[in-house]
């Protein structure tokens, strides 16, 4: 019986045999895949989260699982157009997430935060409307946070939790990154590649780490950011190639939308590449992410990544 996560995987294989926007190098991915190491660095994530959510001695991985999931749930959306069309970002120091981080802050300390401080639509418009009326897409955003307020989505993510719980380990897998997905479909779904849900399981995992708290990611794929078609794309790695037009909408940063199959190609290529990746080196695909990602935090003079106009990313 195929599994969920193997039927992602040829999802994406098959998206990717139906394009020419990007290819891969074969001998180029497994001469990467040789560099590739276990990563030692397990973020905690606890800036992105409550203090009550991070409390050492009681610490609640149900709280801490809700609040990474409506934060990761934000995280994107960074990129609109403005009045000429042109792509602009909300950010600070060139940082969405940054930006986004310090904006979840001044709404707990607002006593603000859905779910835990306010849980009624009227209170969400106003309560934290006023604080979103300069960020792209912020009706989106309050429909995002009326789902993180309601009490039987709460119920519905903790009764998740507990059935992949078996006493000593939570299981992280594609299954429940479907059905996470499928309580928060303003938040977590609405996305075939479902980037935002698998974060958010990544990210809980890491903090429950740091806590003592087992939880198993290891059949999780990565999480289809665009960071990664970019670190695989650069001229030192050159496990991707992109075709002259793609090449051209990236370096032009032109804003792309949503359902671009630019963008569907590129996504698609990162999760396939990986998930290579990972068979090659005996490593996770969290492994590999992590390496990816932290290249890309240190790639100079690196092609620009795509501009989508987008809540996926």
């Amino acid at each position: 019986m195929t599994s969920t996560h193997q039927k992602f995987i040829e999802n994406c294989e098959d998206i990717l045999s139906k394009q020419s926007y990007v290819s891969i190098n074969d001998a180029a991915l497994k001469a990467f895949a040789k560099t590739l190491k276990k990563s030692d660095f397990i973020p905690d994530w606890k800036e992105y989260i409550s203090s009550a959510a991070n409390d050492a001695d009681n610490y609640d991985f149900n709280r801490a699982f809700y609040e990474l999931a409506m934060i990761t749930a934000q995280n994107g959306g960074y990129i609109d157009g403005d009045e000429n069309g042109n792509a602009r970002k909300w950010g600070k120091d060139g940082s969405g997430a940054k930006a986004m981080v310090e904006k979840m802050t001044e709404i707990r300390d607002a006593g603000a935060l859905p779910f835990y401080d306010i849980k009624t639509a009227a209170e969400i418009d106003a309560r934290i409307a006023p604080r979103l009326t300069n960020m792209p897409f912020a009706v989106k955003r309050l429909a995002i946070f009326k789902e993180f307020a309601s009490d039987d989505n709460y119920r519905k993510t903790v009764k998740l939790l507990n059935s992949v719980f078996d006493g000593t380990t939570y299981k992280f897998d594609m299954d429940f990154v479907v059905k996470l997905a499928a309580i928060f479909p303003e938040g977590l779904g609405n996305d075939p590649f479902f980037k935002k849900a698998t974060l958010a399981a990544l990210m809980a995992a890491g903090n429950a780490h740091h806590h003592g708290v087992q939880v198993d990611v290891s059949d999780l794929p990565v999480a289809a950011d665009y960071i990664l078609p970019q670190v695989l794309n650069a001229d030192h790695v050159g496990v991707l190639s992109f075709r002259a037009d793609l090449t051209e909408t990236l370096e032009n940063r032109q804003l792309l939308p949503e359902n671009s199959d630019k963008v569907a190609a590129l996504r698609a290529a990162a999760v396939v590449v990986c998930e290579k990746l990972s068979k090659l080196s005996g490593l996770t695909a969290q492994d590999i992410d992590a390496n990816l990602w932290l290249a890309g935090r240190k790639l100079q003079n690196a092609r620009p990544h795509m501009m989508c106009e987008t809540m996926r990313f």
